[in-house]
């Protein structure tokens, strides 16, 4: 079972490390694919041995696969980013979101309406349904599935940072640089309620198990909303917040401290200290890092 368990997974990370070669040349498998593999790799071994007029490569091929299976370039820098089991969404700065196949890397969709960079993206519960937050000071509501624009949100008067869905799919909340919070209404798309805040809304976010309640990020404070229009007093400190998927835990940035507790108690399950807490959080907050750097007007 060691041996198949081996040559398994030496065939999954040779095939995700050299997708593209092969699927545009498949030639490449004996010119590049093979000779620059691992040395350990039993496909290098076997065909090596197999194949003495292979090209070989004498000096600097690695030991081990490494961490990374797969490396995709963009043709515009990423600006931000969401995940739903095998999909991947990238927001763009040229204002495009791309999706990726998560276990091949390659790319399925393009979609294209926003006019500028794209700063936030996020799944719905069912992944059916994606929603965008752009600094053209729109929101706009995908289908996944088409590729197609469902609905466009207008009435932020500046980017909006920050986008986030409820649970059982009926609103959407957006954060913008207008000082304000937009809750919007997925079917008719107008905009139920405008939340007026002291400072830039960087982050809002929807408990994914209670579409009720509202988190949000202003003035490096975390806000808690209760049925949509209610306020509560600043819950802590903190410039990012996140849901897991289940509701369970929450995480929290703040100065370098990423902080794990529970939603209801805030009992702390665990702090992690690290110098880029954005960077960290990237990929459950579903958002890139936000560049506090203005646009000209």
């Amino acid at each position: 079972m060691g041996v198949v368990s081996k040559w398994t997974n030496d065939s999954q990370r040779f095939l995700l490390d050299h997708f593209d070669t092969i699927q545009n040349s498949p030639s490449h498998i004996y010119h590049s694919a093979l000779p620059l593999s691992p040395s350990t790799s039993g496909f290098q071994e076997y065909y090596s041995a197999e194949h003495s007029q292979m090209v070989k490569v004498v000096k600097g091929l690695p030991a081990e696969w490494g961490m990374c299976s797969r490396t995709v370039l963009l043709n515009s820098p990423l600006k931000s980013l969401s995940c739903h089991n095998n999909i991947i969404a990238v927001g763009l700065e040229s204002g495009g979101i791309i999706i990726l196949n998560a276990i091949t890397g390659s790319q399925t969709a393009v979609l294209s309406g926003h006019k500028r960079m794209v700063m936030s993206l996020t799944f719905s519960s069912n992944g059916t349904l994606l929603v965008s937050g752009s600094w053209d000071c729109t929101v706009k509501l995908w289908d996944v599935q088409t590729g197609g624009v469902i609905k466009t949100f207008s009435g932020h008067s500046r980017w909006v940072w920050s986008v986030s869905i409820s649970a059982d799919c009926t609103r959407i909340a957006s954060g913008s640089d207008d000082k304000t919070i937009c809750l919007w209404d997925i079917q008719t798309g107008e905009c139920h309620y405008t939340i007026q805040q002291q400072d830039n809304v960087l982050h809002v976010c929807f408990s994914p198990t209670d579409s009720q309640n509202l988190l949000s990020v202003s003035n490096q404070k975390v806000w808690k909303w209760v049925s949509i229009d209610h306020q509560i007093k600043p819950l802590f400190d903190g410039t990012c917040i996140a849901f897991s998927s289940d509701g369970t835990q929450l995480v929290s940035c703040y100065e370098g401290v990423a902080t794990v507790q529970n939603p209801d108690s805030r009992a702390t399950v665990a702090e992690l200290q690290v110098t880029n807490v954005r960077g960290l959080l990237q990929p459950l907050l579903g958002c890139a890092s936000h560049d506090q750097r203005y646009p000209s007007e």
